[in-house]
């Protein structure tokens, strides 16, 4: 009889996160399913179609409703993993949220290449 060794794979772990202008968030409340949002947003911020990323609604300090778009290190082959958002035990979030220029051309893997 011979023994299998199975081989845990790394966790998934966010690079960073991107808050969304507030008018993709209006957009992106009017789509019914999350699999046409993730679409929308891989478009429009240029992210690999097989990048696995997260949307995340929150509040900012001024209690506006907003969302977050998460983008992990990983690119999948044919099924998007699960994945995790991980945060603090007082809720705040383990990585860097950055704001961008919705005015200019987004790329984001330009920008992790480099």
């Amino acid at each position: 009889m011979s023994r299998v060794k199975f081989i845990p794979k790394d966790p998934i772990k966010p690079i960073f996160a991107i808050k969304i202008s507030p008018t993709l968030h209006k957009v992106l409340d009017t789509l019914p399913d999350e699999g046409r949002r993730l679409s929308l947003v891989k478009t429009v911020l240029g992210i690999d179609p097989k990048r696995v990323v997260g949307l995340k609604n929150v509040l900012d300090e001024d209690k506006n409703n907003g969302t977050i778009v998460i983008i992990y290190n990983y690119i999948y082959e044919k099924i998007m993993p699960k994945y995790d958002i991980p945060c603090d035990k007082d809720g705040f979030f383990k990585f860097k949220i950055y704001d961008m220029d919705f005015n200019t051309n987004i790329n984001i893997e330009d920008l992790l290449k480099k």
